[in-house]
């Protein structure tokens, strides 16, 4: 069986939900673009890889 889903079109779409990708979605949202977070995961529950030194 094969899932069909129809194509989405948005302003600006952010591959991961890790903590920056949540961080710019927002940064982004705030200023009135419309952004979607692409991310097999809940929200926040993985890590962004190779970034941990941006935010301490």
């Amino acid at each position: 069986m094969t899932s069909t889903v129809a194509p989405k079109s948005v302003e600006i779409a952010i591959i991961g939900a890790g903590v920056i990708g949540l961080a710019t979605a927002l940064r982004l949202a705030g200023e009135g673009r419309e952004v979607l977070l692409i991310d097999p995961n809940e929200p926040g529950s993985g890590a962004s890889f190779g970034n941990a030194g941006t935010i301490a």
